[in-house]
């Protein structure tokens, strides 16, 4: 919440600054309407809790690190984070304190003045480190959520142009202050009504810039101590630690299904330990507990693991997980265990768990049912088809064998179910839609579905290259009919009929 407050207030500033661009006049009046709001009373208690909240949690969050392994994107979210404080709090100084501490009228035009040309290039350096650090976030916040990737190139086209205009504006509204300044007159006009700060106010407002700074600084090293006296304790305490009421009698070791077995630091979260020692392992929300994609299957534990907590409990609830499933960015091991690592980066696709999951495949039929996308590209043309799904998969093979006595093939799309790209067929028999989702098989993988999620039955089944999933509200006998033809065909015209990380992105 605190995020997207201060995000709301930037975005309206970047906005006022591009509004420079029609007229100073016009700049100044969307002005008087925002400080009305913000600097009232209320809007400055709820700016002010939500700069310190996102802050103070920010350097919480990095002090209770365990690990600085994380993926590039948290990386760059981070320094630029940590970067911003050190050009925001002087900025703070010169406008919100010198209102309220020195009385200085600071509008628009005294601040462009102030500011234009010796300091434009701090100012715009901030607004971009501010603007690319708020998109990092709602991105990765939002990017598991329903509806986003449908909005997305209109939210990146915003926001490319909001900077852009609110640098143009700031850039020729700075320019034509500076021409009207070059008028005494008009320059004794404006330090009249702004009430100009004197020598000593400025002195006294640069002192507190540096002290800012230096404050910031501190804390940061103190969060940087913070970390690494909790790293050098995490080490030690692999010999031996008692925490959470529950002893360590010894180095606790995780075992990961097809990995390696590495020691655990104490009090560090299985996601971490991953990250520690390099084990590949999914994290689109960056340890959050929001997205579950660093969801693990636990093997065996030596001892009681701790049960959730709400925000790992309410996270396991939406995807039905089942109860020896756990999201590794939450839980602490206490206990030697041995685990299954669900989904892994470098391959974008899931571990066999993940295939008897049947909601997913029977929501993604139901929205390109209810949304009328059941294709993308339509089957009646087959070197047309054909074309498509090798400029989207890269496939180099005709479909002419999919089509089956009593299904009428009506085309292809693209799907994704839990962040990874599959081909989806779609049939018609008896007039009643068929969606068939055809994924690339995973090693040791067998499947064996045969389930039914709101009125419609899911038939999962799959052979060595591949897993299959066909969902109607059609009777079961007509899936199993559908899949004894798959079964009965060569596997020669699907040998490549799986997406690529590039081609299906592209799409």
């Amino acid at each position: 919440m605190s995020g997207l407050i201060l995000f709301a207030f930037a975005a309206t500033h970047f906005l006022n600054h591009a509004v420079g661009l029609y007229s100073l006049e016009t700049m100044h009046r969307v002005q008087a309407w925002r400080v009305a709001i913000t600097r009232s009373w209320p809007g400055s208690i709820v700016l002010l809790l939500a700069l310190l909240t996102h802050a103070g949690l920010a350097l919480y969050k990095l002090a209770r690190r365990r690990t600085l392994r994380m993926p590039w994107w948290e990386t760059l979210q981070i320094a630029i984070a940590l970067a911003i404080p050190f050009l925001l709090l002087p900025h703070i100084v010169n406008t919100r304190v010198a209102n309220w501490v020195y009385h200085v009228n600071d509008t628009y035009l005294y601040e462009l003045y102030r500011l234009w040309p010796d300091r434009a290039d701090t100012q715009i350096l901030l607004l971009l480190l501010v603007w690319t650090h708020s998109c990092f976030g709602l991105h990765y916040w939002l990017r598991l959520a329903d509806g986003y990737r449908a909005v997305a190139p209109i939210l990146l086209l915003l926001a490319v142009a909001i900077p852009a205009l609110a640098i143009a504006g700031f850039v020729v509204a700075g320019r034509e202050t500076t021409e009207i300044m070059s008028d005494p007159e008009a320059l004794a006009g404006l330090q009249a009504r702004s009430r100009w700060p004197n020598a000593a106010d400025n002195a006294a407002m640069a002192d507190l810039r540096d002290w800012v700074r230096i404050g910031f600084a501190g804390l940061l090293a103190a969060a940087a101590a913070i970390y690494f006296r909790r790293r050098r304790r995490g080490k030690e305490g692999m010999a031996g630690h008692v925490g959470d009421g529950q002893a360590r009698a010894g180095p606790v070791s995780i075992s990961y299904l097809d990995g390696p077995t590495v020691s655990a630091a104490a009090d560090a979260t299985l996601l971490e330990t991953s990250r520690a020692n390099g084990v590949p392992h999914a994290s689109l929300c960056g340890g959050r507990g929001r997205c579950g994609t660093c969801r693990v299957e636990i093997e065996t534990v030596l001892g009681a693991l701790p049960p959730p907590d709400p925000v790992e409990r309410a996270a396991l609830v939406s995807i039905e997980a089942a109860e020896n499933v756990r999201l590794a960015c939450q839980i602490r091991p206490k206990s030697s265990m041995s685990v299954r690592v669900l989904l892994r980066p470098d391959e974008l696709s899931l571990r066999p768990i993940e295939f008897f999951e049947v909601k997913d495949v029977a929501a993604a039929h139901v929205r390109a049912i209810e949304s009328d996308t059941q294709v993308e590209i339509s089957a009646r043309n087959a070197p047309a088809l054909n074309d498509w799904l090798r400029a989207k998969i890269g496939h180099g093979n005709t479909i002419d064998d999919l089509v089956f006595p009593g299904y009428e093939l009506l085309g292809a799309r693209i799907e994704y179910l839990l962040d990874r790209p599959a081909v989806a067929l779609a049939y018609l028999r008896s007039r009643q839609p068929i969606s068939l989702f055809i994924l690339p098989t995973v090693q040791n993988c067998a499947v064996a579905v045969s389930d039914q999620r709101n009125g419609y039955n899911v038939l999962g089944w799959s052979n060595a290259r591949h897993v299959y999933f066909a969902v109607s509200d059609l009777p079961r006998v007509d899936l199993e009919r559908l899949e004894d033809l798959f079964e009965a065909m060569t596997e020669s015209g699907l040998e490549d009929l799986q997406p690529t990380i590039t081609g299906a992105g592209a799409s």
